[in-house]
């Protein structure tokens, strides 16, 4: 395939808006900081376009998700600055003060992520009007051909366009969907080939089919890509991956199953934790535990097995909320409970006795958003009345998670409670992004004032 113009100069005229984002940004800081230009600056900006250069962060993609862009873009910015904290620790040892740093972050981040969401969406209107296009021959006048042919009509903004379909039967069925059917492959002359960009065919083919394409792909420096007869699959979570020289491919892969996904969900769980304890739970605990104390005997905090990352047992911490007694395991306590002091109401419908949890966060038995952990009774209740039950302990369970944003929390009286609860959890999986938690966090908080004011009224 012949290099295009826009394919030769786009990385160039990419990586300058970086530059020029980065620039600004520093002589912003450089006024808000009565400070001169020097060396170091110099330096970050070089280290962040190779930062940006090494991420292939230019290949935005055809029809990439905003969330999926978000996500790539904070990966690149956190790897970043770690390194550039860790550089300046031991080379530079520059000091700032807090406020400069969060101004920096705060700009730069925003900046950044501005500008790739909007070359992306101009990127999107460009190849809607015809610009940067890929021209298709999608070979197979069956399911697979027909459903790509009208996935590519719907979105024009992915810059593909194909004329109609072909196969290697003469005697197929040419009205499907009033779809154009181009021709018999091998009744045409081969100069057909230099009039596309990429081939996509049908894995119903047979294999001698499929092996003259992909000879003609490589004589004539085509893409070739074979659609999967694959159902009843979420295709976002297919992977190819090969033993050796064994292809095969994943079909239930999940986002956070990738090591550098996990690495930037457990950072994040570590700071987000570290900050709650330092700045609420220095305090909450011996307030709340005097207070608890002198409302009824017993313990500060009410720590029960939970069931966790791979069925595994931690022990969830909670604040007391109940007088002490010997139904804990056994009967679900809902807002009205009679066996709820005073005190832990209070701390029940504002969701403060969970607190502690932050401890299992920084400890690694919890994350701050994913699934409830449930008791253990209450998982053997459910798991073989709900299909997929058990797939809610693929990671680790969270403090809050998607379907507590969403309402799906509390005392469970239905199985459709507990069903729409594990169906958001499995979506949570399945769509994981940094993005997703900070967004579901910020959901929580705004479901649990919501639901405070209502109390008040």
């Amino acid at each position: 395939m012949i290099k295009t113009r826009f394919n030769t100069y786009f990385p160039f005229l990419y990586f300058l808006g970086e530059f020029i984002i980065i620039l600004f940004c520093s002589q912003i800081m450089l006024y808000l900081t009565f400070t001169i230009w020097s060396i170091y600056n110099t330096i970050f900006i070089l280290f962040w376009l190779l930062t940006s250069i090494s991420f292939r962060s230019h290949v935005l993609g055809r029809g990439i998700e905003y969330f999926s862009l978000v996500n790539s873009t904070l990966k690149g910015l956190f790897f970043f600055s770690g390194l550039v904290a860790i550089i300046n620790l031991f080379f530079f040892n520059l000091q700032f003060q807090l406020i400069t740093l969060a101004i920096a972050i705060t700009l730069f981040y925003f900046s950044i992520l501005s500008y790739r969401l909007i070359l992306n969406l101009v990127l999107e209107k460009y190849r809607a009007f015809g610009g940067n296009i890929l021209r298709c021959m999608i070979v197979g006048y069956n399911y697979h051909g027909v459903h790509l042919y009208e996935e590519l009509l719907k979105f024009p903004e992915f810059g593909y366009r194909s004329f109609g379909l072909f196969t290697f039967d003469s005697k197929v069925n040419k009205n499907i969907n009033n779809i154009p059917f181009q021709g018999k492959i091998i009744d045409l002359d081969d100069s057909l080939f230099k009039n596309y960009d990429i081939i996509f065919f049908s894995e119903k083919l047979s294999f001698k089919e499929q092996e003259y394409l992909v000879q003609k792909a490589d004589e004539y420096n085509l893409k070739v890509n074979s659609i999967p007869d694959l159902v009843n699959h979420d295709f976002k979570n297919f992977f190819i991956s090969k033993i050796s020289s064994v292809p095969y491919i994943s079909i239930n892969k999940l986002p956070l199953d990738g090591f550098y996904n996990q690495i930037l969900k457990r950072s994040f769980d570590i700071l987000f934790s570290f900050l709650v304890s330092v700045f609420f739970l220095s305090w909450m605990i011996p307030i709340f535990g005097i207070i608890i104390k002198l409302s009824s005997k017993g313990p500060v905090f009410f720590i029960q097995k939970r069931e966790g990352y791979k069925s595994l047992f931690f022990n969830c911490i909670k604040f007391r909320t109940m007088y002490v007694n010997s139904q804990s395991d056994s009967k679900w306590a809902d807002d009205n409970d009679s066996r709820l002091t005073t005190v832990g109401r209070i701390l029940r419908l504002s969701a403060l006795d969970e607190m502690p949890q932050f401890i299992n966060v920084l400890i690694g038995d919890m994350s701050v958003v994913g699934p409830r952990p449930h008791p253990i009774n209450l998982n053997l209740e459910y798991q073989d009345k709900i299909n997929k039950f058990n797939k809610r302990h693929r990671f680790k369970p969270g403090i809050t998670g998607l379907a507590q944003a969403k309402g799906f929390s509390g005392f469970i009286s239905e199985l459709s409670d507990m069903r729409e609860r594990v169906k958001m959890d499995i979506f949570y999986f399945k769509n994981w992004s940094i993005v997703m938690d900070i967004k579901i966090i910020i959901m929580t908080i705004l479901k649990l004032s919501s639901n405070l004011s209502f109390r008040k009224n």
